[in-house]
């Protein structure tokens, strides 16, 4: 079977393939990874230019977490004794071509983070997947020349909770001399602009980059990855050497005029009052925060805003866009591409794909912050969904915490018009009694510390998440004051369209109907009692009984229980 029919089989499976260097890892098309496709038309035209190429299979768009297993292993039968040992369930396995050890590559559906230098029960390894690409079966080894080989021709298994709680075992710093496994953008680029300091010149960079990356980088980034970071960091200026002061001697640096220190009259005189690119919402040239539990629609609230940032039209039908950006880029890889890009189409944001409305999902490798261009961050509204896809996971890290922010500020510095981060709560949010800057955004303080604005978002009954109204609240603001600093809105479930909810100005956390006070069976008996109350009368009823409600939840179980619609008759 030749290296094309071998990659047809792979395509065929739902695999994306791409072209390696003959009895290389090496990728040989411009993007490496990046380019894997699964069109038959341009995997015939890669391996008819180049007939012995092997095949690599990009494991991120592939859905793939691929365990690979370097050293521990002698023998089949270890691996079999290990694999069951572990409870790891069997699924489509490769060995490799490596021969100092039995070495195996174990296929799993589910895509999770890479994992650089695990190791588990005497075996040692990775797992490749959102940034990672494998060797096929029917590849060459570089080292041995020996061919991978199917080892267990088995139906995938979904990804095991054992393999995706996997952690590197090496140092995380990317101090010179210690392996960089984690955080690997940020501790290679900080690494890069320490020997930009001591005056590397960006050839250099590259060079000596290049070499780091594969002798200390675990995995490895691609080369493009590396000259890019290289780049970035050559943009940086030459810092002046600073002379050695002694305080109180005669080698003491002399200051010519200590009000060089601080800002200017002429500095002060310009700065006006806040820009808007909504009016008395989202703030221009700011860093706002989007904290709420999982499932309580802020993927939903960032496109809502996406939309009248791209439209023009007002954000839940209230706050005028008054000035809108030159793109929206939302970096998403948290989101399934399927449920997003359907959520893109219902909420009215397809005539702008493409055009000022940018998105990636966790089907593409994660874009890194550092390799956003000058160009389009100029002028672009940017939303980082979710926080914790750019720090490895560790958002009670505070120097991790510290670096995202730094990176996050030098979009700002850079020209994005604003920035906006979704994160998520701690589950004592769902049982607040009121919204806070510290139960809506979980980890480290040093996250709400950079935050310009930040805003809470919770669904008032929990147990009616898709058809409950949702109370967002300004829970930090610097540099304004939010009017209203709390309100309702409505979530359309098939535009998932927001809007707001007249009267909810100052509206606060409802208790949890049928939790927190336990009072939705009496509720419901309440409005099973009076089907013909409008919907006014019926919350002065529920009232009377002393139970808060909102007319949006009375209307919803109403609609539930008769099957009449919401009554929206006014008093």
């Amino acid at each position: 079977m030749t290296f094309r029919d071998i990659a047809l089989r792979l395509i065929a499976r739902g695999w994306h393939v791409h072209p390696l260097a003959p009895r290389t890892k090496q990728p040989i098309t411009a993007h490496g990874k990046d380019d894997a496709s699964t069109n038959e038309a341009q995997v015939r035209a890669w391996w008819t230019r180049t007939p012995n190429a092997n095949i690599g299979i990009a494991c991120g768009p592939s859905q793939l977490a691929v365990l690979d297993c370097d050293h521990g292993l002698n023998s089949e039968e270890d691996f079999i004794a290990w694999r069951d040992r572990n409870a790891l369930p069997i699924t489509y396995t490769v060995r490799t071509g490596r021969r100092d050890s039995f070495g195996v590559q174990m296929y799993y559906g589910g895509p999770m983070p890479d994992v650089g230098a695990w190791k588990l029960d005497g075996c040692s390894g990775q797992v490749k997947s959102l940034g990672g690409y494998v060797c096929a079966a029917g590849s060459v080894h570089p080292d041995t020349g020996e061919t991978y080989q199917v080892l267990v021709d088995a139906p995938l298994a979904p990804t095991p909770e054992l393999v995706r709680k996997l952690q590197s075992e090496k140092p995380k710093t990317g101090k010179a001399g210690q392996p960089i496994t984690e955080n690997r953008n940020i501790n290679f680029y900080n690494l890069l602009c320490k020997w930009r300091n001591d005056g590397m010149t960006e050839d250099g960079l590259i060079v000596a980059g290049l070499q780091h990356n594969a002798d200390m980088v675990i995995p490895p980034m691609d080369e493009d990855e590396v000259r890019q970071i290289a780049r970035n960091a050559a943009r940086h200026d030459v810092p002046e050497p600073v002379p050695e002061v002694f305080i109180g001697s005669a080698e003491e640096k002399t200051v010519t005029d200590w009000r060089e220190h601080y800002h200017t009259v002429e500095a002060h005189d310009s700065v006006g009052p806040p820009e808007f690119l909504i009016d008395s919402f989202l703030q221009r040239q700011a860093i706002m925060g989007l904290g709420a539990f999982v499932g309580q629609k802020k993927t939903l609230l960032a496109l809502n805003i996406v939309r009248s940032l791209c439209s023009g039209e007002p954000l839940f039908g209230k706050f005028e866009v008054t000035r809108q950006p030159t793109r929206v880029l939302y970096l998403g890889p948290e989101n399934g591409m399927i449920s997003f890009s359907n959520r893109v189409n219902s909420i009215g944001l397809r005539p702008y794909l493409g055009k000022t409305f940018f998105y990636t999902t966790m089907s593409m490798e994660k874009l890194p912050l550092l390799q956003l261009t000058p160009e389009e961050i100029q002028g672009a509204a940017i939303f980082i969904d979710t926080m914790i896809r750019y720090t490895d996971g560790n958002e009670n890290d505070a120097a991790q915490m510290k670096t995202f922010a730094e990176l996050t500020f030098s979009l700002i510095r850079g020209g994005a018009e604003s920035v906006v981060v979704l994160h998520h709560s701690p589950k004592a949010m769902t049982k607040a009694g009121e919204l806070s800057l510290d139960n809506a955004f979980r980890g480290s303080g040093e996250l709400t510390a950079f935050l310009s604005v930040a805003l809470a978002l919770r669904t008032q009954d929990m147990n009616d998440e898709y058809g409950s109204a949702s109370l967002i609240r300004f829970v930090k603001q610097r540099d304004f004051e939010p009017k209203p600093a709390s309100f309702e809105v409505t979530t359309d479930r098939a535009t998932c369209l927001m809007a707001y909810v007249d009267g909810s100005n100052g509206a606060s956390v409802l208790k949890n109907p049928g939790n927190a006070d336990g009072r939705k069976a009496e509720a419901l008996q309440v409005i099973r009692d009076n089907p013909t109350l409008s919907l006014s009368k019926l919350v002065a009823k529920l009232a009377e009984h002393g139970i808060k409600r909102s007319k949006s939840w009375a209307g919803q179980q109403h609609n539930k229980m008769f099957g009449t619609g919401v009554m929206w008759t006014k008093e």
